[in-house]
């Protein structure tokens, strides 16, 4: 089976965190990003990638060693854009895993399961996470997509081509960390109390 790169986007403005930046800020004593980007570390995946855009210099600073970055000059204009560059910066590898940096709950175990579900598969197959049978993240995606994922605009990210696909969809259950993220202060608060590095 061809490598498996995990491309984490971590180049949003968190508009809804007021001053501060959501990936930077501490979750359980380390910054929200370094989480995600350490359970893929981990994990199966053979490359991890980390695309960045606002406050970048910042966030790749958080992450742990091992990660590769690239910088999403558009980031303004939402995930379509960061899925883009970092599939630009990783052309010629193989299936893409896409993880949202602002979501800690996945695990290493987590991602190895999609990635060993994807193995029974092709190059056709999607794996969805699924939080009580609900999609959510991450989103596993043979190569035969990465043309519809470079067409891809706005802020909508890549649930377009899985919708489309939906006859391609392998799902895994992995539970609330599929559908939970950290975008306000209120979700931080919940967990530890607000601390930003």
């Amino acid at each position: 089976m061809s490598e498996v790169t995990g491309l984490i986007l971590a180049a949003g403005l968190s508009s809804r965190m007021g001053n501060a930046n959501k990936l930077t800020t501490l979750w359980n004593n380390k910054p929200l990003v370094w989480h995600v980007a350490n359970a893929a570390l981990a994990s199966k995946l053979d490359k991890v990638l980390v695309v960045t855009g606002h406050d970048a210099q910042s966030v790749e600073a958080t992450l742990p060693d091992g990660c590769l970055t690239a910088w999403n000059g558009d980031y303004a204009e939402g995930m379509a854009g960061s899925i883009r560059c970092g599939q630009y910066r990783m052309q010629g590898y193989g299936p893409l895993m896409i993880l949202l940096g602002d979501m800690p709950l996945v695990t290493s175990g987590h991602i190895d399961s999609m990635i060993d579900e994807f193995e029974q598969g092709n190059d056709d197959t999607i794996v969805v996470a699924t939080a009580d049978g609900d999609w959510g993240n991450p989103v596993l995606f043979g190569v035969s997509h990465f043309w519809a994922l470079k067409l891809l605009d706005g802020d909508s990210g890549a649930r377009g081509v899985v919708e489309f696909n939906r006859d391609k969809v392998v799902e895994v259950e992995i539970g609330d960390a599929a559908r939970r993220d950290f975008d306000t202060q209120a979700a931080f608060n919940q967990e530890t109390g607000p601390k930003t590095s």
